[in-house]
């Protein structure tokens, strides 16, 4: 028996929130019957769970598997298309309902940015705990974090608003880990960190992770997937996006952005 894919929407660019009817159409060319899981990544999940065709799509895939961003800064200047955090939390339980079990949704804290400019500092870090606390009352178990990447053009696209990164040693992120990982267990959720140096490996997309939600109990693919960061850990999977579909998110630290 041939082993189904594991569906990958996508990596590279907010589909749901920005390309719904690329998705629907991109899906049209992996039926649900071909396809483990379906592995969705998005920062505003709204198009999926408006009843309509992608919703009436979704629902036929056995494992919907949802990464879902949430880092408190939505609506503001750095994530000015993104849905307040307090909006984007109102639709974790339709989407809880969606995939049928909260532990097919994780949390991406994801990135943390400290910033300076126009005369004040900036941080998200402090949103954390009651971030933590509004999703992980809907029994989501998994969070995962990254720092902001400073990418020659993302510290150009700060500069031009005003704002300059303020630099993370690695002692300051291994403090920063050690208050997320407290903060994040008095949650009973666990804390990763997404392809950072100093971190254990982890991975969002974790063959084995899917094999054991499946309702069939179907196993996928435990291969690494290549083409990856050094550092990432994910399994294979075949990412239905392209970077030629700019994402209108318009985050000012989003490295995919030209």
């Amino acid at each position: 028996m041939e082993e189904k894919r594991v569906i990958s929407a996508s990596r590279r660019t907010d589909l749901v929130a920005c390309y719904p009817e690329v998705l629907r159409a991109r899906l049209g060319e992996y039926p649900p019957e071909s396809v483990h899981s379906l592995v969705i990544w998005t920062k505003d999940p709204q198009n999926m769970l408006t009843e309509g065709p992608l919703k009436k799509i979704l629902r036929d895939y056995r494992q919907v598997y949802v990464h879902l961003t949430l880092t408190g800064m939505g609506g503001e200047e750095f994530e000015p298309m993104i849905p307040s955090w307090e909006r984007t939390a109102g639709m974790i339980g339709p989407l809880v309902d969606l995939v049928k079990d909260p532990l097919r949704i994780s949390w991406r804290f994801d990135p943390i940015l400290e910033a300076e400019g126009k005369g004040r500092r900036y941080s998200n870090f402090s949103l954390f705990p009651k971030l933590a606390e509004v999703i992980g009352s809907f029994g989501i178990k998994t969070c995962r974090v990254s720092w902001v990447a400073p990418y020659r053009k993302v510290v150009a696209r700060l500069g031009k608003k005003g704002w300059h990164l303020l630099p993370a040693d690695r002692q300051r992120r291994q403090d920063q880990a050690a208050e997320l990982k407290r903060i994040a267990a008095g949650h009973d959720m666990e804390v990763h960190f997404c392809s950072m140096e100093g971190f254990p490996v982890s991975s969002c997309i974790d063959g084995e992770l899917l094999s054991r939600l499946h309702p069939d109990g179907l196993e996928c693919s435990r291969q690494k997937a290549r083409g990856q960061r050094p550092l990432c850990g994910c399994t294979h999977s075949l990412d239905i996006g392209w970077y030629s579909l700019t994402c209108r998110n318009g985050c000012l630290y989003c490295y995919a952005t030209p």
